[in-house]
């Protein structure tokens, strides 16, 4: 992905200010600036949140088909410190590809692969999650198919259909280790789609009226997004678009969304969020999972609701080593200037980055305790090496159950406290 430097994901909900000296008072003065630029309770027209989310997540599309085309896989390294992409997951590895059904279905292949995680997620043009399941062990074979396809289809592990010509197709593999399992590598490789791919379409990423409606030219419409659509084709400009993203940040600034709720499921999923939370959405993680698969926290302030700083001292947090999920969790800390993991000659030559169940053990009571601080506490507590400047984690809960209530990073850190509805968590 290009790095869009202006968007700033769940970064927002920290917006801790560098700067060698910062005292806990500066940074709340900082932060009450930033938040007073926008009403965050303002509500702007859902025609221009529609025109936002679908600006946001074309451009990325259509950069990625004039790179690599269509009906072929896009391969990145794991993620880290130098990456193009925003709080990445540093377990896994992405594999991306926009699919072309101007001819008829494509396949897509995912490999045979062992105990490790992995998923196929599709996105029509409109930013919605159509499909989103966990994938092998075994070899598979998915069809996606326009909805208006009548012809014979081939034996599949499911059919995915869609109202769009040029679905985004993404495959997450995991990795055991947080730098790159070469074993991962390879078995993500193997990944291939079948399909008739046609000519590449000219967008001018310039203008956003020209993209959106490219996508209505392109897609089949929704009922709930038809009229919508029509109206940001017409009225949404490229100063509407910092208009909107100026909204969103104070929205996600003042608390206005949970993790990842409501913003990436299906049009007519009633767990969907409003039009104003899917926009939030493509800042809060482009290409993110519904909560139904994974459900991500994260976790920017402490209980005084001052945003995380190394310059703050240490700031623990012990959670249950067995949450309530059926696959797995992970916890990664990210930089709130760069919105990525920190650079190890930062750190004392570290690369501690993430943790999850796979580099971790449960004390004597079935917890895990972390300590973000700037120096290791050598306690026997887990240590992620933080810098004075600002930073953020996300906890992350793939398969989450009814057994995941009241034990979530929030639920430890806000439960009981003041910010405890403001960080409400989803119940399973």
């Amino acid at each position: 992905m290009n790095k869009l430097k202006f968007v700033l994901p769940l970064i927002i909900l920290t917006l801790v200010f560098s700067c060698k000296e910062t005292k806990e008072k500066e940074v709340v003065e900082e932060v009450t600036k930033e938040v007073a630029k926008a009403d965050p309770m303002a509500d702007l027209p859902d025609w221009q949140y529609v025109g936002y989310k679908i600006v946001h997540h074309m451009t990325a599309q259509l950069k990625h088909i004039d790179e690599f085309g269509y009906n072929v896989f896009d391969h990145p390294r794991i993620a880290n410190w130098e990456s193009f992409v925003i709080t990445p997951a540093l377990d896994h590895f992405y594999s991306k590809a926009v699919a072309d059904l101007r001819n008829g279905y494509v396949i897509v292949n995912t490999p045979e692969r062992d105990d490790r995680y992995s998923s196929l997620e599709v996105f029509d043009m409109e930013h919605h999650a159509i499909y989103a399941e966990v994938t092998g062990p075994e070899a598979q074979k998915y069809v996606i198919v326009h909805v208006d396809y009548d012809g014979e289809l081939p034996d599949a592990k499911a059919v995915i259909r869609t109202n769009s010509l040029f679905p985004f197709v993404f495959l997450r593999t995991q990795s055991f280790e947080i730098t790159g399992e070469e074993k991962a590598d390879k078995i993500r490789r193997q990944a291939s789609i079948e399909g008739v791919a046609g000519e590449k379409d000219v967008v001018n990423l310039e203008s956003t009226t020209d993209i959106i409606k490219y996508v209505i030219e392109k897609s089949k419409s929704y009922p709930q997004t038809k009229e919508l659509m029509a109206e940001a084709a017409e009225k949404y400009t490229p100063e509407l678009h910092k208009e909107t993203f100026d909204n969103i940040n104070a929205f996600l600034t003042s608390g206005g969304v949970s993790g990842n709720v409501g913003m990436f499921e299906a049009v007519d999923d009633p767990a969907g969020g409003s039009h104003k939370v899917r926009a939030a959405g493509t800042l809060m993680g482009h290409l993110g999972f519904p909560v139904r698969h994974a459900y991500y926290q994260n976790i920017p302030v402490n209980v005084k609701g001052i945003p995380h700083t190394g310059a703050n001292g240490p700031f623990v947090i012990t959670v249950p080593f067995k949450p309530g999920v059926d696959l797995f969790w992970s916890v990664t800390r990210y930089s709130s200037k760069t919105f990525l993991p920190l650079n190890p000659a930062d750190i004392g030559g570290n690369n501690i980055q993430a943790y999850n169940a796979f580099n971790t053990k449960p004390d004597e009571n079935g917890n895990v305790t972390f300590t973000f601080s700037m120096e290791d506490p050598k306690d026997g507590t887990y240590w992620m090496p933080v810098l004075e400047t600002g930073y953020y984690m996300i906890f992350r809960y793939y398969g989450p159950t009814e057994r995941l209530n009241g034990n979530t990073a929030k639920d430890v850190v806000y439960g009981g406290t003041p910010l405890e509805k403001k960080f409400e968590t989803v119940q399973f």
